[in-house]
């Protein structure tokens, strides 16, 4: 096979060999063997058919990096995924740790959180005894929140105003 002058320099196959050697490194830190395995077949595959160094660590980082996505950077943000039960029993269970690793009355005012928080997490069910006072809707208080009346308001099919009939 004809290869390009550029792939003939020995300064090109220098740069070459460091940017492998330093993906080796990355596949080594991260313990991605199936990403090793790959890029090593790839690179002896292409020296075989083409008998340039170059060449062939050019098409195993191609096909190690790009084809396979061996470079993939995973992305922290969990959070987005998560729904509203989710993050108050979350927050309820790292209330509860608090609590326990703290003295004194940092440790009761820990503890108060923490109640109160698996108290609001598992207490309220949108409902029409838990909307409504009579006919009329519950104005928004301390527990009473507007997340509270959303989900109200999405149970009944109505706005949910304080003030405002029920359903």
């Amino acid at each position: 096979m004809k290869v390009p002058a550029i792939l003939k320099n020995k300064y090109v196959c220098y740069a070459l060999m460091a940017l492998a050697s330093l993906n080796v490194i990355g596949y080594l830190t991260v313990k991605a063997w199936e990403c090793l395995a790959l890029f090593t077949l790839t690179a002896y595959s292409c020296y075989c058919y083409c008998n340039n160094v170059s060449c062939s660590i050019l098409a195993a980082l191609f096909v190690a990096n790009f084809v396979f996505g061996c470079g993939r950077v995973k992305e922290g943000f969990t959070d987005a995924m998560k729904g509203p039960v989710e993050k108050m029993t979350e927050a309820a269970g790292l209330a509860e740790e608090a609590s326990a690793e703290t003295s004194g009355s940092a440790s009761d005012d820990a503890a108060t959180v923490a109640a109160a928080a698996t108290a609001t997490a598992t207490a309220f069910a949108a409902s029409k005894d838990t909307c409504c006072e009579g006919s009329v809707w519950k104005a928004v208080t301390a527990d009473f929140t507007d997340e509270n009346k959303t989900a109200c308001a999405t149970a009944a099919g109505g706005e949910g105003k304080a003030g405002e009939y029920c359903a």
